[in-house]
């Protein structure tokens, strides 16, 4: 894995705490006292200007400050006021984004070099908005556990808080609180939301706990946190703006498209990066002066919105709001929470920042194709080709093949990122192959064609049975998390399209294809009885299955015994709320036992009314429950298949 560095990580001085504690220091950030203690945020190293000034010269200064604080007192109100104001404020009133070559001229301070640590509203006015949220936030040992889950298991989903930080604020958060101090808002609102989003994924233990304690629901519970992050969220201006503002966005986002409302997520989003773009996270000239801890931050945070912003406009083929073309950055070094003694023991971010390499590398072959549908062939096979190198040069605890799982026991959240990892790259592969699998009849675009639908059928399967290993992770107390649902909905369906426009019957392994769409079925109706977008996919897939003649006639549920009217009974979930371990995938049919889970939507059904209601006449155009809003439908080409009749209405044998 090659992370690209960070410029100028060696000082000629050690740093700060090595000279504190008056130790021998590596010199490179972070040194080796630094990260053995576990601290390498507090590992900072001066500028040059003030590793090179002598104790004369600071001397003078001091006295010359203490000269222009006294003559200062002799000054007006009104001229005291005037030489305070800080020169950059003029050109923020103007609107110029930070790097404009505005801010290099004369010793402006840099407007993006708002510290991850400072908190700009502390005014009467923000600790009023405080005071009115407060009461969402439950006792102090409730809140720890609910933040403790997050920093330890949730938040290695995207690692968008660094937990030392997070955790000294915390403390000191309560701190203030105790003495009736005034509270920092934008941390406060970050807390809510960090509180909104670990409640959606607690464990059952934890959960149950919870719900006693607060007799309250979790759903009904982060909703509250939700609410008041929103009602705090809001009385920040624009042009207040820090690190934690950009985070608590981001976390809105996440919480949004936990709770299957993808467009607000991705609204959110547009939210997230424009405060990035004003604190100037997209620009390398805005650091100067930066430590590097919070260089690093920086880097991290953008490059998060990055893949957010690329997977979203890829996957739900919405428009772009990060420039692709002309978009470049430097990735995170990762130093901050790597290992410089096992090779193995990467950190916590680095599945993020390989996604990014990913995003990267593809944009590149696509040059100004804006359209996965555009592509010609040669760059289908290049961008092909390009996934195939990238897997070769994956860290062994990420390899498809033989990974490193000595340290999955003591750091678990690699199995996650690990399967998340790979997800992510079959559906970039997946990606531009999807139109040769959905084109109308007879729309060859190349002599490739056939070459390409071929591919895209292996891609395919390879992307549904690393879906499958996911969903058998996060099933059933993380099902929320979108990937889950998303990839096995989008592949089947797409799957689903290709056997429908094999009119020549061309198509390698048909029932390979049906038995990979059994199983993806099979998860959607476990995944329906605790999602909303779960209940929708399933839906809508199993209406497009049984009510296509062309599917049901190699759907192997034909094969199994019908009820009397013709439609075969869904899974029927036990007595019980026990949950059941994992199924293989090669022994997972739909007809499973399915075990009841909280349905956090409301929206569990049962099949038989809701066929009785939703008849199957492909006449009509089917009801696709909101999936239209997120989801590009279109892209299918399903519309003259699915008003072809209703043949397709009763299950064969």
């Amino acid at each position: 894995m090659s992370i690209q560095a960070s410029k100028d990580n060696r000082s000629g001085n050690s740093c700060s705490e090595c000279q504190r504690r008056k130790q021998k220091c590596s010199r490179e950030w972070p040194c080796n006292h630094c990260q053995a203690r576990k601290v390498p945020h507090l590992c900072q190293f001066g500028s040059k200007k003030s590793q090179h000034s002598s104790p004369g010269e600071t001397s003078l200064d001091a006295k010359a400050q203490k000269r222009s604080i006294s003559e200062s007192n002799d000054e007006s109100p009104f001229t005291r006021d005037r030489s305070q104001e800080n020169a950059q404020d003029s050109l923020k009133a103007w609107g110029y984004m930070p790097g404009h070559v505005h801010f290099n001229l004369g010793h402006i301070e840099q407007v993006g070099q708002t510290s991850s640590h400072t908190s700009s509203s502390m005014g009467p006015d923000s600790n009023h908005e405080v005071e009115r949220v407060l009461h969402v936030i439950p006792q102090r040992s409730l809140t720890d556990a609910i933040v403790s889950h997050f920093l330890t298991v949730v938040n290695y989903r995207y690692n968008s808080i660094y937990a030392p930080t997070f955790t000294e604020q915390y403390v000191r958060w309560w701190a203030d609180r105790a003495q009736d101090r005034k509270l920092s808002t934008e941390f406060t609102c970050l807390l809510l939301r960090v509180c909104s989003y670990s409640v959606q994924y607690l464990s059952t233990v934890l959960r149950k706990t919870i719900e006693f304690e607060l007799a309250c629901s979790y759903q009904t519970l982060t909703e509250r946190f939700s609410r008041a992050a929103d009602q705090l969220s809001a009385s920040f201006s624009p042009s207040e703006i820090s690190v934690e503002r950009v985070q608590e966005q981001f976390l809105r986002g996440a919480w949004l498209k936990s709770e299957s409302k993808i467009v607000e997520s991705w609204h959110a989003l547009g939210c997230s990066i424009r405060a990035a773009q004003e604190l100037g996270l997209d620009k390398e000239r805005t650091i100067e002066g930066l430590s590097e801890f919070d260089v690093e931050i920086r880097r991290r945070l953008w490059t998060l919105l990055y893949i957010w912003d690329w997977q979203m406009s890829a996957w739900l083929g919405r428009p772009h709001m990060i420039d692709q073309r002309n978009c470049s950055f430097i990735f995170p070094s990762l130093r901050l929470d790597g290992s410089k003694t096992d090779p193995d023991l990467l950190s916590p971010f680095a599945h993020i920042a390989l996604q990014a390499q990913l995003a990267r590398r593809v944009a590149m072959l696509m040059g100004d194709t804006e359209s996965m549908g555009n592509l010609s062939a040669q760059q289908v096979f290049a961008i092909e080709s390009d996934c195939e190198d990238f897997l070769t040069t994956l860290p062994s605890i990420f390899r498809f093949e033989d990974p490193v799982l000595r340290l999955d026991g003591e750091h678990p959240y690699y199995v996650f990122q690990r399967c998340q990892l790979h997800v992510v790259i079959y559906m970039t592969m997946f990606d531009p192959l999807k139109p040769y699998l959905t084109r109308e009849p007879k729309q060859s675009a190349s002599p490739y064609d056939d070459r390409i639908r071929a591919i895209g059928v292996d891609v395919s399967l390879k992307l549904l049975k690393a879906s499958r290993v996911l969903f058998d992770h996060e099933f059933p107390i993380n099902a929320r998390f979108h990937l889950v649902v998303f990839c096995l909905f989008d592949t089947a369906t797409t799957l689903c399209s290709a056997m429908i426009h094999d009119v020549d019957s061309g198509l390698p392994g048909y029932e390979e294809i049906m038995d990979a769409v059994e199983d993806a079925l099979g998860c959607l109706h476990q995944l329906s009885l605790t999602t909303k977008l779960g209940a929708l996919s399933y839906k809508f897939l199993y209406k497009l299955v049984h009510g296509t003649s062309v599917l049901s006639r190699h759907d192997p549920q034909g094969k199994r015994q019908r009820t009397s009217s013709g439609i075969p009974k869904p899974p029927q979930p036990p007595p019980n709320d026990l949950v059941a371990p994992a199924v293989p995938v090669s022994t997972a049919p739909m007809v499973d036992a399915v075990l009841q889970q909280p349905t956090t939507d409301d929206l569990s059904f049962d099949l038989d009314q809701f066929l009785q209601q939703n008849p199957l006449d492909t006449s009509v155009e089917l009801d696709f429950g909101g999936l239209e809003e997120i989801w590009t439908y279109g892209d299918l080409n399903l519309d003259s298949f699915l008003n072809q009749g209703s043949e397709g209405n009763e299950v064969p044998q």
